[in-house]
Order: C-alpha cells, then structure tokens, then sequence
C-alpha cells in the first residue's frame, strides 16, 4: 500500500476513533464560585474533610467515577455536579455515549483539587476538537494527529457540519431561536458557551430561567447566568437580580439583588436603572421607584416610561392623574413597547384622562395586536362584539378572540367557547366549545369550569 493511500486510512481510523470519544478542553478554578461550601449540599470524606465540587460542563451522561468522589453524582442539565475528596489526583469518568476518560488533575496545573473549592471541568467531543481547533486531544487515540478545516471553517463529518468560528455558531444558534427551534439553538449555544463567549451562557440561563425548549430551573439559569455575568454581560448581571429579587433558585435578598443591578449599571445598562426602580416599587417603596424610574425613561427604556404612567394612573408614590398618565404610556407606545400601547388603547375606549375615541383606541390595539399582543387582540374581539366604536360582527370578532386565546390570553377562551356553543360568528360546534371550556379551565377560570358542568363534564 503506497504512503498516500496509508495516510488516508490513518486519518479515518483517527476519526472514528475520535468521534466517540471526549476530550478535556479546559479545568479551572472558579475563586468567586462558593457552591462547594453551601452548607445544605456540602459534602466531606470519611476523615470529615470538605470535599471539592467539580462541575462537568458534557453533552452526555456520566454514568461513574471511578474514585475519589463522594455520593452521587448531581445532573442539572448539562451540569454534573460532582463531589471529589481533597488528596484525589486523578478521575476516571465513564459515559453513556462515550469512551471513559482519564483526567489527571496534575496535566492541568492541580496536584489535588482543593477542599471547599469549586472548579468547572469541559468536555467536548474529541472530533470536534480535533477538527475544529488543531488542539491536541486529551484523554484520544489521536493524540498528536491534528486535521485542519476547510476555507470555510466547517468539515462535514457524519453529514453535519464542524463549525469552529464562534460567531457563525451564535448566528445558528440565535437564528434558531428567534423561530423557537429551542433544540437547535441550545445545541449552538452550549457549543458557543464551551468555548466562553458570554452570549450564549447568557442564552442558556435564559432558556433555563423561561422554560423555552427544556423544563424551568433556576438553580441551573443562575449557574450560566453567573458565567456571562462574571464576564461583563449586563444582561445575565440583571437576570442574576431579578432571581435574587424573586427568591427564584436562591433565597430572596434584595441586598444581593440590588447589587446585581448596580453591576450591570455600573457597565452602562439603562435597563438595570429601571430594575432598581421597580424593585423599590415592590417593596412599597414608591418614592424611591419612581426617581429611578425616571433615571431609566429619561435615557430611553420604555418599561420604566410605562410603569411612571401606571402609577400616575394608580396614584402610587405620587398624585393621581390619569392624564399625566396617558402622556407617559403615550411616550413609550410611539417607541413600539406593546403594553403600553394597549393602555393607550383602553384609556381611550374608556375615556380616562382623554376624552373617549373608540377609532383612536382601535388603533392603539393594532399596533399592539400586530406584535401579537394577547390583550389588544383581546380588546379588539370586544370591540367588533358589541360593536363600539365599528359595526357589530361576530365573525370578526370570533377572529380575533380565536387570536387572543390561541396567544395565551386568560379570558379569550370563554368567549370562544361560549361563540362555539351558540354559533356567534362560527359554526356551532360543541367539542370545540368543551375544549376552550377546558382550556379556560386550565387557567382556574370558573366561568369555565361552571359551563363543563353544565354540559356534563
């Protein structure tokens, strides 16, 4: 066999070889990250020392460790949480989907992992280290075999693309999301946040924190949240104080919360001004919420514009006035923010510090249905309803009802039950009638649940 066709074949068996194993790309310190001494988790050896935490950032799961841990291991999505004795150097960790790997703590600058002491361990395929970034691979058959990408940074293998740059995956993974392909896109984004871009840490706590594409945990949203944060991102820095503000996956503490924002407004964040303003609201304190409020809408931020009109309109901290109000929701709807163009709407169907103009509040309702405003769709089902403002239709109106429940709005599915059940702008239909009853019933509406019972179910 001549020395090209050798090559060839050598090359293969590397990346098969590779493609089911994993490879260390980095083992750090966290200092800031006090997880291993939290009382109510922390672990110690038989001796009663405190044990080290290891958190596995791996796209599998760990099925052993083969020494030096204490207790099981802890999955929180892509997080294993792992409990190693102080005098252990070196693990072996088994997989589901891969090859076991070795890590010798010693290769990464650590004789031992420090009791009390969390560090953070990634693991990414060794194929796409291997073709991605020419680095050695840990823990492989390969080990000093590097193969370069191609000119456009990415190499199929297996017929999907190996993609290197850390913008293109962001553009993926953001491009995914935006469409709500939730899978895809934290695919992408763990791909990014192993590689430490701060966007897509701060992406991952997002869909934590939301329950976009997995199921809700904050425990695991403030751990990504801490990585972008702990990075500059203002963004994860005010996630971080709203879930202390709400005792979401942590304690509540306003002290701890306010620091967070004052964090992401000291990096220049006006939306973090009006964090502030609201978590003083809150507490009752309006005086207080209002001057940052003001801070926040006099640099742009239309939520703090909104909530200065909603206490003008509440008389909270400051004189009622319905008309200084309107004049403050007006500010923020001519900038787009939906929720208000939706309060602009209703102080006009209502006449409340305006006088009533039933075409101008349809209007506002427009602007705000067309961002796909549960509410204004709502609103705009009443109108064509009872015919305020436009001629009585049923039919326009079911549309638009239809529209606010399929969106999630509370009291749109009684109405579009009832229209089903009566045949208001719809073809009768009484199984369609019982599942929007069973919808609204869903979101503890009695109305709804006293019309299942009339129907006998």
């Amino acid at each position: 066999m001549d020395k090209l066709k050798l090559t060839i074949l050598f090359l293969f068996m590397s990346l098969a070889a590779s493609a089911q194993r994993l490879a260390v790309e980095s083992l750090k310190l966290r200092p800031n990250d006090l997880s291993a001494r939290n009382v109510k988790n922390q672990r110690h050896d038989l001796n009663g020392k405190p044990c080290a935490l290891l958190k596995v950032m791996v796209l599998d799961n760990i099925t052993k460790c083969s020494s030096g841990n204490i207790g099981d291991i802890v999955t929180e999505g892509p997080v294993k949480l792992i409990y190693i004795t102080s005098a252990t150097p070196s693990i072996e960790l088994s997989f589901q989907y891969h090859y076991p790997l070795t890590i010798n703590f010693a290769d990464y600058g650590y004789k031992h992992l420090e009791g009390n002491s969390t560090y953070e361990l990634n693991l990414i395929d060794a194929l796409q280290m291997m073709l991605g970034n020419g680095k050695k691979v840990e823990g492989s058959a390969s080990q000093g075999n590097n193969v370069q990408p191609n000119a456009n940074n990415t190499a199929n293998v297996g017929g999907e693309p190996v993609v290197n740059d850390i913008a293109e995956m962001l553009k993926i993974a953001d491009d995914a999301y935006k469409t709500k392909d939730y899978s895809k896109a934290m695919k992408w984004y763990l791909k990014a946040a192993g590689k430490g871009n701060a966007h897509a840490q701060c992406q991952i706590g997002n869909m934590y924190n939301y329950a976009q594409g997995v199921t809700a945990d904050y425990s695991t949203a403030l751990k990504w949240f801490l990585k972008s944060a702990n990075q500059g991102n203002t963004e994860a820095q005010r996630h971080i104080g709203d879930l202390y503000l709400a005792g979401r996956g942590v304690t509540q503490n306003y002290s701890t919360a306010l620091q967070w924002y004052n964090k992401a407004v000291a990096n220049g964040d006006v939306h973090a001004l009006c964090d502030i303003g609201l978590m003083y609201r809150c507490r009752g304190k309006n005086s207080e919420a209002m001057k940052w409020l003001l801070k926040a809408a006099e640099q742009g931020d239309t939520n703090a514009m909104y909530h200065i009109g909603d206490m003008y309109e509440s008389g909270s901290g400051v004189k009622k006035d319905p008309s200084v109000a309107i004049q403050w929701f007006l500010k923020a709807a001519e900038q787009g923010d939906a929720d208000s163009q939706v309060r602009v709407g209703l102080m006009y169907s209502d006449g409340v510090g305006v006088t009533e103009n039933n075409a101008e509040a349809l209007k506002w309702y427009h602007k705000a249905a067309d961002q796909g405003n549960a509410v204004a769709q709502s609103c705009i089902g009443r109108m064509y309803f009872y015919g305020n403002g436009v001629p009585k239709d049923y039919s326009t109106a079911f549309k638009w009802y239809l529209k606010a429940a399929e969106n999630g709005n509370i009291y749109a599915p009684f109405t579009v039950a009832e229209m089903y059940e009566k045949g208001q702008g719809v073809e009768k239909n009484i199984d369609q009638a019982v599942y929007w009853y069973k919808k609204g019933a869903e979101k503890n509406r009695s109305d709804c649940k006293e019309a299942l019972k009339r129907l006998g179910y």
